[in-house]
């Protein structure tokens, strides 16, 4: 149970930094509603993939 919740906590820190650092890497010129999607998309997979990576089966 220790393990999952640092596992989350691990998760929604990974899916913060991508979605935050994103924009700034990307670069804003101006409000586009198809790179926000593609910046949540980026932060969604890059939190599952580290979900699934740490998982000690």
């Amino acid at each position: 149970m220790k393990d999952t919740i640092l596992r989350v906590i691990v998760s929604l820190a990974v899916f913060a930094g991508i979605y935050l650092l994103s924009g700034p890497i990307i670069g804003w010129t101006h409000y586009d509603m198809y790179l926000k999607g593609i910046e949540f998309l980026a932060a969604v997979i890059g939190a599952g993939c580290y979900w699934i990576g740490s998982n000690k089966r």
